[in-house]
């Protein structure tokens, strides 16, 4: 076998028995950190009827089977992740041959060269009827939303990981040093010195407070769950016209907070959220509005700017991936909870982005607010 016999230590052993099964021991993947191939066993690569050179270089969306892309999207971000599950995925080996394995990996400690990776393991299924072996289209849209949710969550940790490590992580290494200082004054004698540095760092430790406080709100806002859906948008409107002085915001609110679902209201704040970062990156507008009405059997959110405006037509064409990673997000905020995408634009004729909902017909009709 080509691969390091460390794949075969007793806590690898133990953790393939209880993840899938004694038998796949030796069918085994060395990943790297993109999850690309390093290296195979030939067990694992004799399943899909290649060598391990043949493999090597190649991720599993380069095998996936046909109509089994986005699973193997799927599966790589619950890889990446962490997640040590077990997952299903069909592949395509040697001469298209198709093979149904069941997957499972764990990430691995960085090797000599200080290059960290996944291991994983494999093992064929049973074969299956052909109806079953290959999403249907609404399964492989399923999928897709699946893995742009995944996408999204995985992009958000590590937006997270890099403001801890670039907002807070700082700030607390100075506040460390300024203990350290403080204490070494006091203990050669020199009181005021001492006290000095420690006001200071505790003005520090409120600057970490504050950041700690900005990234749990960008998060997930407590005036969602404390207040609710609409003054939460009230607050964050507020808060992006004191950042943009140069944008008016105009709210149009004529909705219920009752007639919105609980899993609704947090993804109507984070397209909101999107949209407002668009308008304040892109557009160079003046005047933005921020509505959330009920129309009739609808509930419809649109934000419209008077900025310079897109080609919504060539958008439309060529898909979301063309106008960045906001718009992205917010379609599959908008696909994921079953809405419907409204994108209307012109060069120098500002745009707006929006979605609608079906209401549940036993939403009560009277509207909240308008201003």
């Amino acid at each position: 076998m080509s691969v390091s016999a460390s794949f075969f230590d007793p806590s690898f052993r133990d953790w393939i028995d209880s993840a899938i099964s004694p038998e796949t021991a030796s069918a085994a993947v060395l990943l790297d950190s993109s999850c690309r191939i390093t290296d195979v066993t030939r067990d694992a690569a004799a399943i899909l009827g290649c060598t391990p050179e043949q493999l090597r270089g190649r991720t599993l969306i380069d095998l996936a089977a046909d109509g089994w892309r986005a699973a193997a999207e799927s599966v790589t971000v619950h890889v990446r992740s962490g997640a040590t599950e077990s997952r299903e995925l069909m592949l395509r080996g040697r001469s298209g041959r198709r093979q149904l394995v069941q997957i499972a990996a764990r990430r691995v400690a960085p090797n000599e060269r200080g290059q960290d990776g996944y291991v994983m393991a494999w093992v064929p299924q049973p074969a299956r009827p052909i109806a079953s072996a290959s999403p249907n289209p609404q399964e492989a849209e399923l999928l897709r939303l699946s893995y742009g949710l995944l996408s999204t969550h995985e992009a958000e940790r590590s937006r997270v990981a890099a403001e801890l490590h670039g907002g807070v992580a700082p700030l607390v290494i100075m506040i460390k040093f300024m203990v350290e200082d403080a204490l070494r004054r006091l203990v050669a004698g020199a009181q005021p010195q001492a006290v000095e540095v420690l006001v200071n760092a505790t003005g520090r430790l409120r600057d970490v407070i504050g950041e700690v406080r900005r990234i749990s709100t960008e998060l997930r806002p407590s005036a969602l769950d404390d207040l609710g859906l609409l003054p939460t948008i009230e607050w964050f409107c507020r808060t992006f016209e004191e950042t943009y002085h140069d944008i008016h915001v105009e709210r149009l609110i004529a909705v219920n907070e009752s007639e919105i679902t609980e899993p609704l209201k947090l993804e109507i704040f984070r397209i909101i959220q999107e949209a407002l970062a668009n308008v304040a990156q892109h557009a160079r507008a003046a005047k933005v509005r921020v509505a959330l009405v009920r129309d009739r059997k609808a509930l419809k959110l649109w934000i419209e700017d008077d900025g310079v405006g897109f080609d919504a037509d060539r958008l439309q064409h060529e898909g979301t991936g063309a106008a960045g990673v906001g718009l992205q997000s917010i379609r599959k905020r908008i696909d994921g909870t079953g809405g419907r995408l409204i994108i209307q634009s012109r060069p120098h004729h500002g745009a707006l982005i929006g979605a609608a909902w079906r209401l549940a017909p036993n939403d009560v009709a009277s509207p909240r607010r308008t201003h």
